[in-house]
This record gives C-alpha cells, sequence and structure tokens, in this order.
C-alpha cells in the first residue's frame, strides 16, 4: 500500500490546487500521508499556487515540505479548511466531528497570503461615529470574512498544526471554531498591517484543550486570541460554547497595529476559565514608534450586539512571566474572577502598568507587577482615548480603577516606575491588600481612590 502520496503524482490535473486536493483526497481513503514538496513539477517552479482552498478530512496528515504555497491574486479562500466546515452556517453538531488532522511544516514551509484583498471586519460590522453598533450587513458581490483566514477549522478534535511560516497575511492566520485537543506551535507570523484584522491564532467559540507555543513575529492586529463572540453566527448546534483549558506559552511578537499580544474576549454568555499565559515577551524595539496596547487585554466594555459577561464567566485565569513596553501592561474590562497575575515587567515605554475598566473583580490576585529602574510613563499617553472600547487616560497610574468594584484584590511586591501620578489612581472607592510597595519616585503618590488594607 502506498504510504506517501505527492500532488506531482497528478501532473495531468489544471492546477496546483486540483494536484494537492487529489492527493489529500486519494490518502484520506488508505490513511496515507501527503507531502507537498518544494519543486513543483507541472509548473517547474517553486511556488505552489492556490485558486481554490484544500480540503481535509477525518485521518489528513499533510507535510509541508521545505515548500512555499501562494494564494491566488483575487481569490476569496483559505490555505486549508476542513471538511466540516464547509456547513457550518448552518449548523454544528456532534455526528459531524472529524478526528486527527495534521498539518506540519518541515524545514522553511511558507504560506503566502500574497496580494491583499479588499475584505475585513468593518466590510460587515456597521458602528456609528461614538462606537455604537448599527448592524451586521452582507455586501453584495463578497463572501464572507471567513473566506479570507490562513487556516480554518470547525468541529476538529485532535488537531495538529506546526513548523509553519505565514507571510503577507490577508487577515487571521488561524482559527478554530468547536475544536479540541489540539496543538499550534512553533509558528511564523509577519504581517504588515497593510490590511486590517491581521490575527495570528484565534480559539473561538466551542473550542478546548489547546496547547499553544513557540509563536514569534509579527501581527497587525492580536496575535494570540482566545474569543467567544460567535454566539449569533452559528446555526443551531448541541456542543458547549465555552472555551476552556488552554495553555499558551512562549510567545514573542509585536504588533504593527496597535493591538495586544494576549487578548481574551468573552460576550453573550460565553464562558472562559482554566486558562494559563507563561512567557509572553513584547520584542518591539524601543524608540521605533512601535508597541502593543496591550501585553494581555481580558474583557471589554464596548458596544457588540451581545451582552456583557457576567461575573464568574471569566475565570480561573493564571497569568505570569509578562515582559512588555505596551501602553498598558494589561487591561481588563467588565469582569473578572479566580485569577491569578504573576510577573508582569515594564520596561521602556510603558505606561499604566494594568488599567481596570468597568471591572467586577473577585479574588484576584497580582504579584511582582514592576517598572524596571530606567521606566518613565510618557506624558503624550494623557489624552489617549479609544471610543469604541470605551477608554481614556487622564493620568498616569500604575494601577488604575475606571468605574470598578472589588471583593478581595490583592497586590503583593509593586514597584513602580517614574512620571506616575498614583500607585493606585482613577475613580473608584475600593478596597485593596496591598503588601510590599515601593515608590521610586517621590513626586508619586499611593492613592487618589482605593482603600489600602
Amino acid at each position: 500500500m502506498k504510504q506517501i502520496y505527492s500532488p506531482n503524482d497528478y501532473l495531468h490535473l489544471e492546477s496546483d490546487s486540483k494536484m494537492i486536493q487529489a492527493a489529500v483526497d486519494d490518502a484520506a481513503k488508505v490513511g496515507a500521508t501527503v507531502e507537498i514538496p518544494r519543486y513543483n513539477e507541472r509548473t517547474k517552479s517553486y511556488i505552489w499556487e492556490l485558486d481554490e482552498s484544500i480540503i481535509l478530512y477525518t485521518g489528513s496528515n499533510v507535510v509541508l515540505d521545505n515548500c512555499h504555497i501562494r494564494l491566488g491574486d483575487f481569490k476569496y479562500i483559505n490555505f486549508f479548511r476542513n471538511s466540516a466546515s464547509l456547513t457550518w452556517r448552518t449548523e454544528v453538531n456532534r455526528k459531524d466531528r472529524e478526528f486527527d488532522i495534521s498539518l506540519t511544516g518541515r524545514g522553511n514551509a511558507v504560506l503566502d497570503g500574497g496580494t491583499p484583498l479588499d475584505i475585513c471586519e468593518a466590510d460587515f460590522n456597521i458602528f456609528d461615529e461614538n462606537g455604537n453598533f448599527v448592524k451586521v450587513v452582507q455586501p453584495k458581490g463578497l463572501p464572507s470574512m471567513w473566506e479570507n483566514i490562513g487556516l480554518r477549522f470547525v468541529n476538529v478534535e485532535r488537531i495538529r498544526v506546526e513548523g509553519l511560516r505565514f507571510i503577507n497575511t490577508r487577515y487571521w492566520t488561524m482559527a478554530f471554531w468547536y475544536c479540541s485537543h489540539g496543538v499550534v506551535r512553533d509558528i511564523s507570523i509577519k504581517a504588515d498591517n497593510n490590511v486590517p484584522n491581521q490575527d495570528g491564532v484565534n480559539i473561538r467559540l466551542g473550542s478546548h484543550n489547546f496547547l499553544i507555543e513557540n509563536i514569534d513575529g509579527y501581527t497587525g492586529d492580536d496575535t494570540i486570541a482566545l474569543t467567544g463572540l460567535d454566539c449569533q453566527r452559528f446555526g443551531k448546534s448541541d456542543m458547549n460554547e465555552d472555551i476552556h483549558h488552554v495553555i499558551v506559552r512562549n510567545v514573542r511578537s509585536y504588533q504593527t497595529g496597535e493591538c495586544d499580544i494576549v487578548r481574551i474576549l468573552p460576550r453573550g454568555g460565553t464562558q472562559i476559565y482554566n486558562v494559563l499565559l507563561d512567557g509572553i515577551m513584547d520584542v518591539s524595539e524601543p524608540g521605533n514608534g512601535i508597541r502593543p496596547l496591550a501585553a494581555i487585554r481580558i474583557g471589554d466594555i464596548c458596544d457588540y450586539p451581545i451582552r456583557l459577561n457576567k461575573l464568574g464567566e471569566v475565570r480561573n485565569l493564571t497569568i505570569r512571566n509578562v515582559s512588555v513596553r505596551a501602553r498598558f501592561g494589561a487591561y481588563i474590562a467588565n469582569s473578572l474572577a479566580d485569577s491569578v497575575f504573576d510577573n508582569i515587567q515594564l520596561y521602556e515605554g510603558s505606561g499604566i502598568g494594568m488599567y481596570f475598566n468597568g471591572c467586577e473583580l473577585k479574588n484576584v490576585t497580582v504579584r511582582d507587577l514592576c517598572y524596571d529602574s530606567f521606566c518613565s510613563a510618557p506624558e503624550t499617553d494623557i489624552g489617549y482615548e479609544e471610543i469604541f472600547h470605551r477608554v481614556k487616560v487622564d493620568e498616569l497610574n500604575a494601577v488604575h480603577f475606571n468605574n470598578c468594584t472589588a471583593e478581595n484584590l490583592t497586590f503583593n511586591r509593586l514597584r513602580t516606575g517614574k512620571n506616575l501620578s498614583y500607585v493606585f489612581g482613577g475613580n473608584s472607592a475600593i478596597d485593596i491588600n496591598a503588601d510590599k510597595v515601593v515608590i521610586t519616585d517621590e513626586n508619586t503618590k499611593l492613592t487618589s481612590c482605593a482603600n489600602i488594607k
């Protein structure tokens, strides 16, 4: 029985997409592996150009062997997607679940988005000038924006994506809906912010038990996103919509657009819990004008067409070993419970260490929030305002509270930087358990709002 199938076995077919698809189809029948080599014998070139998405199935094992795959110009397609994703608009059910899909790069395996396309989220979600949601539209002549995602997987159990380099991304690099027991590792991304919404890895509605590790490069939008926003986009489903048991570690990136290294965002009752973030590093160069909005952003209070989350729906997050020079080291909005932040290091260019916006907090502990000795919060951050996300900076504080309540909020070992007004500032009269606070600038006062115990 043949164990390895190659698209070069199908030279009689008229396109690279059909050659690769034929290899995938035949290999799936016998449980064999597909290897896409560097050299394309049909075109006598080192480029494989797609004019159709490649469909994967249960048991598909595809190896990109030092090859370069490019999306064709003006083609609204994904590089790869699974067959269960073809009916995802109408239903996502257990009976259609697929299993054991693997997409692995060997050597310099490149997925190239090619020429950008004129399609993005702003074409489908309409907001007014004040950032208020108006409606969802489907522009005539445009496909769904999901057709611009590099890798799109829906309803897969046991999925692996490893060893790939993405360049010229058109939209999100990859996204997973209702997927579980997944591994995403050793991924490099280069996105120049020449089109909107160039996220990296998106773990979406109903996905759980994922390991994401060794991610580097730069993205135009959030590098890693755990977002449960799609409950209104799917048809019927008999599957749980929560996102949980996710490990993200060793992420080294920066944003070419002012977004976040890691974003956690549920709405509409979707819960996100049991998440570990460990080793999140901002690698932007000081002085080049580029820095993240936040290293870690949790929740939001902006105007989406689905409700805010309730206390307890975002819980059991452990976030540790973060190094950043962002506008906000961590930005937390809406609600957070039973969570720990441990070792957030802020260096040159960092502004507010932690910004809590419209939060209901319960059992949250922050340990080792530290500005380095040379970090002076930039005065140019004062006056920053983002209408859609309802955030405004009117003073620079190590920790800022805007319209927050808190029960059992603890800070242990906090060291401030220069040019900060307060250690704990803002407008929220809350109780804080604080221990071992070191103020390094004599002009920085302890608090303007909180009761410190």
